[in-house]
């Protein structure tokens, strides 16, 4: 990896790299010719059209703005925040989110409420409650109905671990905003709390000899 690429090359790269044509990459929502001139630098695409070239060549928007896998380590430290926290282990998990904290849309939400009831946990309320206070409204201007219930879960002590459906949500919600990696992961997560309910044991059943696991 060349660190002195610029947008256009990276693109241009990991297109080549995945097999993809110009068209492949613009599909119905804008031409080839302005895809190759991103490439070629001569045009500079929106953040919209640049969120839906990240998407289908499955690569971080940071990485093709920079060359930096920046997000995609937020991510992935704030779910592993997340499972701290199921572990019990809620200084472990306040340590992980700290660098998502100040993290704008749906990433940044996941770190601040993680942490805030890490803080519960550690039983530091007062610090919980002003992060929550301060979410409560973005939240509400996105209309983000999932993450409102987990802040009023945390506010009234009974933070509930989401059910199939609600991962199913989210798992949606990370695919239209691109976030491909989070979404698989809620998708996983679906599917294991599915496949727990419906066996008979209350356990995940054993995938038949050939299946994917």
């Amino acid at each position: 990896m060349n660190g002195d690429e610029t947008l256009g090359q990276r693109v241009r790269r990991l297109r080549k790299e995945r097999g993809m044509t110009l068209a492949q990459v613009a599909g119905q929502d804008f031409s080839r010719a302005f895809l190759n001139q991103v490439e070629m630098g001569h045009s500079q695409p929106s953040t919209r059209v640049l969120r839906m070239i990240a998407d289908r060549l499955g690569a971080p928007i940071d990485y093709l703005v920079d060359g930096s896998s920046r997000l995609l380590d937020q991510e992935l430290a704030v779910e592993r925040a997340r499972l701290a926290l199921l572990h019990g282990d809620p200084r472990r998990a306040l340590a992980l989110v700290q660098p998502a904290l100040h993290e704008r849309m749906a990433l940044g939400s996941d770190a601040r409420l993680c942490a805030a009831g890490a803080l519960l946990a550690l039983g530091r309320p007062a610090e919980a409650q002003q992060l929550l206070a301060a979410e409560e409204p973005i939240l509400r201007d996105r209309g983000d109905r999932d993450r409102l219930r987990r802040v009023r879960d945390l506010r009234s002590g009974h933070d509930r671990p989401l059910d199939a459906p609600g991962h199913e949500r989210l798992a949606e919600r990370s695919l239209r905003e691109g976030r491909r990696e989070l979404a698989l992961e809620h998708f996983r997560a679906a599917r294991l709390l599915r496949e727990t309910a419906a066996s008979p044991a209350g356990r995940p059943s054993e995938p038949a000899p050939g299946d994917p696991a």
